[in-house]
């Protein structure tokens, strides 16, 4: 997730989802682990699950380059995130964080089964992904009706060239999946309202009116339909509640 401003939207609001440090936290495809280390700084223990050994190494370097106590609190697993329960252990984690996955597999379904898994009852997920609503909007007001009229019908959405396409969806379609999935939904957001790349070059009081004013839309309608990315937090059932599999 680019651009300094979404970042800063995104993290806050994972914080307000997640359980007091220290709390067991898996980042499925986590990378770089842009998150893992402002999460292990606050006391978190996070394990970032990827299948690229280049970005994990990132991810541990850039750990280790802010002090050995946070680096000893980051972890590094190469794998799938359908393969989490494997990797991890079932019901392991307190929470799990799946940012810009879902969109971009053949099977979401299969992706939030596997964080189901892991997660212990009462478990918090972190999901975020692109939102077709926006992408609608945006071909529309470029005046490419045909590109609009389609994305209206088909989850698939073109990616900037050379990237395989992302199956981009509206917060209703993958809220459908997360219920299944046996979790409940407890927060839905719009992440980049109004933000877009270039507003990190914003002035210092310029930028803070941008950042107060995406943290009061993003959780009121029509303002989070329109967001380039949803954020739906979860939280996984209770032993004792019934369970719907997917």
């Amino acid at each position: 997730m680019s651009g300094r401003v979404r970042f800063e939207l995104l993290l806050g609001q994972v914080l307000e989802a997640l359980p007091r440090p220290p709390a067991e936290v898996v980042d499925a495809g986590g990378g770089t682990g842009q998150l893992a280390v402002p999460l292990a700084r606050l006391g978190h223990r996070v394990t970032v699950v990827d299948t690229s050994a280049a970005m994990l190494a990132t991810c541990a370097q850039r750990a280790a380059d802010e002090s050995p106590e946070l680096a000893e609190r980051i972890a590094t697993v190469q794998g799938d995130v359908v393969e989490l329960s494997g990797l991890l252990g079932p019901a392991s984690q307190d929470a799990a964080l799946c940012h810009e996955v879902v969109t971009c597999v053949d099977d979401a379904a299969a992706v939030l089964g596997a964080l189901a898994e892991v997660l212990r009852p009462g478990g918090v997920l972190s999901l975020t992904f692109a939102n077709r609503d926006w992408l609608v909007l945006r071909a529309g007001r470029r005046g490419d009706y045909p590109g609009a009229l389609r994305l209206l019908d088909e989850p698939a959405a073109p990616s900037s060239a050379g990237q395989q396409a992302h199956r981009a969806m509206t917060a209703d379609e993958l809220g459908g999946h997360v219920a299944k999935a046996g979790f409940e939904v407890v927060g839905s957001y719009g992440v980049s309202v109004f933000s877009e790349g270039r507003d990190d070059d914003l002035d210092g009081s310029a930028l803070h009116a941008l950042l107060e004013l995406e943290r009061r839309v993003a959780g009121r309608e029509p303002y989070r339909s329109g967001a380039q990315v949803v954020h739906i937090i979860g939280r996984r059932a209770t032993a004792n509640a019934p369970q719907v599999r997917p």
